[in-house]
Order: structure tokens, then sequence, then C-alpha cells
């Protein structure tokens, strides 16, 4: 009898991808704008980009929007966390186009992209997993 033919098993890459890190930090940073008008880093840990604190971010920026953490989500601070899920709500119905329009841009733009800098990419981690790097990062 013949002997079977079996399949190569193939290594599951379980490191962190760049390029699909990059793509979710700004499709989060379009989310949290649209909806908090803050950026992720600013919505999780309360510090917008100048550096102030949690307490600065409750206050309307020039267009009268809110900028909301998530201590304002969860009324940690002084203003009570209703009147700040209302602004939620205001940033979204006056957001949402913009954030639709915003994301498939963004998916369209980082799919072309992949396809366009594919040999680049794969020199890179080429070059990344001759520096030892190679089962923890790829670009």
């Amino acid at each position: 009898m013949a002997k079977r033919k079996t399949k190569r098993r193939r290594r599951k890459f379980t490191g962190v991808n760049l390029v699909n890190a990059a793509e979710t930090y700004v499709q989060a940073n379009i989310i949290t704008q649209g909806l908090f008008n803050a950026d992720p880093l600013a919505f999780l840990i309360g510090k917008d980009s100048s550096g102030y604190g949690r307490s600065d971010l409750a206050i309307s920026n020039t267009e009268g929007k809110v900028r909301i953490g998530i201590g304002e989500l969860l009324g940690l601070t002084s203003a009570g966390a209703e009147a700040n899920w209302g602004a939620v709500k205001t940033h979204l119905d006056s957001e949402w186009a913009n954030m639709l329009v915003s994301s498939a841009i963004t998916n369209v733009g980082f799919r072309v992209g992949k396809k366009f800098l594919a040999p680049q990419r794969r020199m890179l981690n080429r070059t990344i997993k001759q520096l030892g790097l190679g089962s923890t990062i790829k670009v």
C-alpha cells in the first residue's frame, strides 16, 4: 500500500501585526472622536493629548462639543453619568455620517495599502525574522 501524503502543519503566528494594530487604532480613534470627542488614549486614561487630567476632559471645545472620558460615563466625576450619556447621543446624532464615511475610507485605504506595499512588507518581515523577532512582530 502506498504511503499517504500528510498535510504539512503550519505554525500559527501568535505575535503582533503592526499594520493591523495601526488600523485598529485608527478605527478606534474614529469611533472615540465621533462619540466622545476624545482620542482613545484620552478616553481610557482621562488625559487628552495636551496632558491635562480627567477633570479637564468634560469641558466644551470651540464647537460646543464636550470631551468625555470613561470616568465621566461611569459617573466618577462631579457631573452625573446621565448628562454625559446624553452628550454621547448628541455626538452620535451629529457625527454618525462622518464616522461611517471615515471608517469605510480607512478600511479601503488599509486594504489597498497592504496590497501595494506587499513587497516592502515581505522584505521588512524577512529582516525582522533575521533579527530574531519574527515570532513576536510582523509588519
